[in-house]
């Protein structure tokens, strides 16, 4: 046996070498530095005296390698630092696949990116049936750069590498097997090491490659397909990632090089600048939700679709929620949709059950008294929202929070009618609760900061990222959204083509343009919000005039647009690019000023959370990096 710094490396008595990682996971980059050299070192050596057989394994239990660090990139400046850098990864990964023994990897865990990378570079893969692999890197705006483009088409052909690639998303080991992507699944992990010795006995037979009859015609739909959804201004790594793959004849060296010098040039587009920001950024967020909120159970008042889903979703995650509203029949219907939604995210049975079991009708309050946590998500209207509150103040029990759902009500305003306002924080989510993760965590100067930190934790416990805004009308993501839309709405009362300004938002990357939107809101919301937050005197009164005719949107029918079947009907015609962008500029400025002024503000500590809360409150254009970011690229005041 023989102890290396990052590697263990043993022999039984068949010369079978027995290869340990001792380090894996995020704690170690295994791709970049030492370790690799480390691991360099350890092959060359290896095939100099070649023994039976290699089987490469992790020492930890559930841990493998979850890729490189983005974050060591950043120092990589020019095409040319790139490729040296790669170089030097794809020879000691040739280095294994050329060795004069049979090799086999053994999974357990997360094996994605340069992880997955490395693990087709031997001849055999084995996992435990729980274990994870994928290539995440078109989430960064790249492809696999270290060779995983090229062997994952040799090792599982055309369609199977194409839809790992592109799709970016993690597989468990039974479908990675269905496809070619490893050879063997074990059901535990000791039962890895036996199934890599079956291997050496020529047991386990690798899948041969899906043979696609018509590789160019895939390439085709697939291109279709893709640039029906995306742009290749704003996401250019999918579109050239189909160029890769566009090949009449399959030669290794000549599609590693090419795969190289895409790389290279896909790191250093503004695109992918931008998705690696928001892979920072969202790391970042996740990390302030992370920790023991000591809540058990919640109460949520108000089951319209608000506070249904917020009950839901709490419910799903874990929570006893206890579910109030006046109307029994607003109850039950919220429960239906939650019902719905375990079957569809939860799938096992049994956590169906457990979930359903969690969430409870509670016309009358009961669970009032019990609540480690009220959230309050009635109508958005300060007397009621007092009243709820007040009411409920002298139910609860000491150390238990009160959040409101409000999504422009000052929280001083609501705290007014309290003994203690101290109790109160705001816990805003965005509708549709179930899909939109950012909750903008809301308090005052007499806001408990323990009360705040342990919502922000609640708020991860549901999968959500929470950011932690300062009492303000609109707080952050009103603040900045409903500007905007009032700007193009104003723009219409003038005369401007609602679909060009739509369109040249979509163009820029929104998931659908301000008017459209508004359309979606609710006119009727939006013009509410409006007052508080200011609105022009042409555009209160040409909302009023539609909201008194009952044409408020998406939900009546009609507004600005017809909504045949809940969609917008609208013409989506084609403008002159150079128009749509100026649009998008002047459009956006709104947006831009107010994210600015709430950062010298403070309603958030710095631009990085500002660019947070529109990327995952908004759907703000993650290619972007966030409207701050890409305001500085621009070369924006």
């Amino acid at each position: 046996m023989a102890d290396y710094k990052h590697f263990q490396l043993a022999y039984d008595e068949t010369n079978i070498c027995r290869l340990a990682i001792k380090v894996a996971g995020k704690s170690v980059n295994i791709l970049m530095g030492e370790v690799m050299d480390e691991l360099s070192d350890i092959t060359k050596n290896l095939a100099t005296n070649p023994p039976a057989g290699l089987i490469f394994y992790s020492a930890m239990e559930r841990g493998f390698i979850f890729g490189a660090d983005i974050n060591e990139f950043a120092d990589l400046k020019t095409e040319a630092d790139i490729a040296s850098h790669i170089k030097g990864v794809l020879a000691s990964f040739a280095r294994i696949e050329d060795m004069p023994c049979p090799t086999t990897i053994l999974i357990d865990g997360i094996c994605v990116g340069g992880g997955y990378e490395l693990a087709l570079s031997f001849d055999r893969i084995i996992a435990v049936k729980n274990a994870q692999i994928g290539f995440p890197e078109i989430k960064l705006g790249l492809l696999p750069g270290y060779g995983g483009s090229v062997r994952a088409y040799e090792r599982m052909g055309l369609e199977p590498a194409l839809g790992l690639v592109l799709s970016g998303k993690s597989i468990r080991a039974p479908e990675a097997l269905a496809m070619g992507a490893i050879d063997h699944v074990v059901d535990e992990r000791d039962h890895l090491m036996d199934a890599g010795l079956a291997v050496m006995r020529g047991e386990i037979e690798r899948k041969p490659p899906l043979v696609c009859d018509d590789p160019s015609a895939v390439i085709a739909a697939e291109t279709a397909s893709l640039s029906k959804r995306a742009r290749v201004e704003n996401t250019p790594a999918p579109f050239a990632i189909l160029e890769h793959y566009s090949i009449d004849e399959f030669h290794k060296n000549n599609m590693l090089n090419a795969e190289t010098e895409l790389f290279s040039k896909l790191m250093l587009t503004p695109a992918s600048v931008g998705l690696r920001r928001v892979f920072q950024l969202n790391d970042m967020v996740k990390k302030g939700g992370r920790g023991d909120p000591e809540i058990s159970h919640i109460h949520v008042i108000g089951a319209g679709v608000m506070g249904g889903d917020i009950a839901a979703v709490a419910a799903m995650s874990g929570f006893t929620v206890t579910l109030q509203d006046l109307n029994s029949d607003a109850i039950n219907a919220a429960i239906a949709r939650a019902s719905a939604l375990f079957e569809r995210r939860l799938k096992a049975p049994d956590k169906i059950a457990a979930a359903t079991a969690r969430l409870t009708a509670d016309p009358a309050g009961e669970g009032l008294g019990d609540a480690d946590l009220l959230i309050e998500a009635v109508a958005e209207n300060l007397a009621i929202k007092q009243s709820v509150f007040g009411d409920a103040e002298g139910k609860m029990k000491a150390g238990s929070i009160m959040a409101t759902n409000t999504s422009a009500i000052p929280l001083e305003q609501i705290g007014a009618a309290l003994a203690h306002p101290d109790r109160l924080i705001g816990m805003h989510f965005f509708n549709p609760v179930p899909v939109l993760p950012l909750v903008e965590i809301v308090c005052t100067d007499a806001s408990n900061p323990a009360f705040v930190e342990r919502a922000m934790f609640a708020s991860g416990v549901m999968g959500k990222q929470p950011i932690k805004c300062k009492s303000a009308p609109g707080f952050l993501v009103n603040r900045a959204l409903i500007p905007y839309i009032f700007k193009a709405i104003d723009d219409v009362l003038e005369g401007a083509n609602p679909d060009k300004l739509d369109q040249a938002m979509v163009s820029y990357g929104m998931p659908m343009g301000p008017i459209e939107l508004a359309d979606q809101v609710g006119l009727d919301v939006c013009h509410d919000v409006g007052i508080v937050l200011g609105i022009s005197k042409a555009t209160q009164e040409k909302l009023q005039a539609m909201i008194a005719a009952g044409t408020i949107g998406r939900k009546s029918g009609s507004g600005f647009y017809q909504w045949p079947d809940k969609k917008a009907d609208r013409p989506r015609a084609d403008y002159d690019a150079d128009e749509l962008n100026a649009i998008a500029n002047d459009l956006l400025a709104p947006l831009i000023k107010e994210c600015k002024d709430a950062v010298r503000e403070g309603v958030v500590d710095n631009a990085d959370l500002a660019d947070a809360a529109c990327l995952f409150g908004l759907g703000y254009p993650a290619h972007t990096g966030g409207p701050l970011f890409w305001n500085d690229r621009m070369g924006g005041e």
